[in-house]
């Protein structure tokens, strides 16, 4: 839904913007908490490496969202990712990559409602989307790289 859709009526409902920040802002902090978990336990010290970069990209993302967050009023919830999923490299590598994917996609329904009406949050979420797109290849690498068959 974006700005047609409001000014029509057609919407669901209104949305509350820092709601919607602070939903992506958790989006990230859990992912990022997730991939430094799978690093932590990948068999390979270049699985790890790919896994740390992409928790670091995450957690400059969370570090977006907050301050955009606090700039506007809001407050920060706390973060308890559930426990990550899967039993060896190649499951969690699988997940993290859904994951990855449902975060960008959920940065696009954000940025498409709010712009024009908020061009600051749209900014912040069109350029953590554009990054996110830019490193799912990293994600594939690491499934293509791991053994489905393995245990941990």
């Amino acid at each position: 839904m974006g700005w047609l859709s409001r000014l029509l009526g057609t919407g669901a409902g209104r949305r509350d913007l820092i709601a919607d920040l602070v939903e992506g802002y958790r989006a990230e902090a859990e992912h990022a908490a997730h991939l430094r978990e799978h690093a932590a336990r990948a068999r390979y010290p270049q699985a790890a490496d790919s896994l740390r970069t992409l928790a670091d990209q995450e957690d400059r993302h969370a570090a977006a969202l907050s301050g955009l967050i606090q700039s506007i009023g809001g407050g920060l919830p706390p973060i308890a990712p559930d426990p990550i999923p899967g039993q060896n490299q190649w499951a969690r590598a699988v997940a993290a990559h859904e994951a990855a994917r449902r975060k960008r996609q959920g940065h696009l329904t954000r940025l498409n409602y709010w712009d024009p009406e908020h061009p600051k949050a749209v900014a912040v979420l069109r350029t953590i989307e554009r990054e996110d797109a830019a490193v799912l290849r990293i994600y594939d690498d690491l499934i293509m790289r791991s053994d489905p068959q393995s245990r941990d």
